[in-house]
């Protein structure tokens, strides 16, 4: 069976079959990770679509996102494309200048920000963003937040709020007014731009690739050949999401009605997580694994000289539960980081039905 022709429509479908399937697993404020299924995800993503609608965000137009890996982004991301719409992702470590670059050449009206930083490099710059109008920023905002940006003649909106709005708007006697966004997934085609990612900069002025939801989807739907994955399975998410791998990532645990836990790519986090989480695959790069092994061998050094087998051994009892497929992820990770370790070739590695990918 032919896979949907666009995102919000295979995000769409996954709902309606798996809407009490976890999809999203982040931490609260004291570090517990809170879990939303696809039912919940489909409601937030509606919310903000409906919201951004109000503030006039019309197909075609091109909307900026400069955050990090979180909650937030994937929501703001699938709201965008639902309204046909393209985000222009980059990440938090971005200067200004290219912070800048990007969203002047692109002509974004409205982007979405994660925290006062972000605000302050926008700000800092508003002089060469003529067509910025509107900034969401998605940690709540302090009045002093508020008074700069309207300094600038910039209207900046909470996240939170303007989720609220969009709930509003899409219930009771205020819907009547408010865009149908189900009609605008339908609009959707496999040639609409879904995304305009830009290129590191390192050989001169960072370069923007369109790719279309087609690009998407044809890369999505022959994923299943080469990684095996179910409903419900769990991700471990700790790679930049403004990077096309785990941007892509991202849609193939939605194509597989399957779960990702936000974590960080830094030992002391991650390792834990993997404690809570327990996750059936890992996407990665060398460094990630370099990091890792290194974290771990450290630890080996501090208690004394014990083999490899039982530091495996030890690990795999207390991060990892006692399942078959769980022990082989546990396998990988430590394949892993006696590879990278003895600093030979890394080779993507794949151990269906548990796995962890490398670009």
């Amino acid at each position: 069976m032919p896979i949907e022709a666009t995102i919000p429509l295979l995000f769409r479908s996954r709902v309606r079959k798996y809407p009490d399937t976890v999809v999203q697993a982040y931490k609260n404020e004291s570090g517990k990770f809170i879990y939303r299924t696809y039912r919940d995800l489909y409601t937030d993503v509606l919310d903000i679509a409906t919201a951004l609608a109000k503030l006039g965000v019309m197909r075609g137009d091109h909307i900026g996102i400069i955050s990090d890996n979180r909650r937030e982004w994937l929501i703001s991301d699938l709201a965008i494309q639902s309204l046909g719409a393209a985000d222009v992702p980059r990440g938090c470590d971005s200067s200004e200048k290219e912070i800048t670059f990007i969203l002047s050449t692109t002509d974004c009206k409205l982007a979405f920000i994660e925290n006062k930083n972000q605000l302050t490099k926008i700000l800092n710059s508003r002089e060469v963003l003529p067509a910025l109008r509107t900034l969401i920023i998605f940690n709540g905002p302090t009045q002093d937040d508020y008074t700069a940006a309207q300094d600038k003649n910039i209207k900046l909106l909470s996240f939170e709020n303007i989720m609220a709005e969009g709930s509003v708007a899409r219930s009771g006697k205020h819907a009547v007014n408010a865009i149908d966004v189900e009609t605008e997934i339908e609009k959707g085609s496999g040639e609409d731009i879904a995304t305009i990612i830009f290129t590191s900069g390192t050989t001169g002025e960072p370069k923007g690739v369109m790719l279309t939801q087609s690009n998407y989807t044809w890369q999505v739907e022959r994923t299943p050949r080469v990684l095996y994955g179910e409903p419900g399975d769990m991700w471990l998410t700790v790679l930049p999401v403004w990077h096309s791998f785990e941007r892509l990532m991202q849609y193939i645990i939605i194509e597989r009605a399957s779960g990702m836990a936000y974590s960080k790519p830094v030992a002391s986090v991650m390792i834990p997580d993997l404690a809570v989480i327990r996750p059936q695959i890992i996407p990665g790069v060398p460094r990630l694994w370099e990091a890792l092994a290194t974290g771990i061998f450290r630890k080996k050094r501090r208690r004394g000289k014990k083999n490899d087998l039982h530091l495996f051994c030890e690990y795999r009892k207390k991060i990892l539960p006692r399942t078959g497929s769980d022990i082989r992820t546990a396998s990988a990770l430590y394949t892993t980081a006696q590879i990278t370790r003895y600093h030979y070739r890394f080779f993507p590695l794949v151990t269906p039905p548990s796995a962890v990918l490398s670009r």
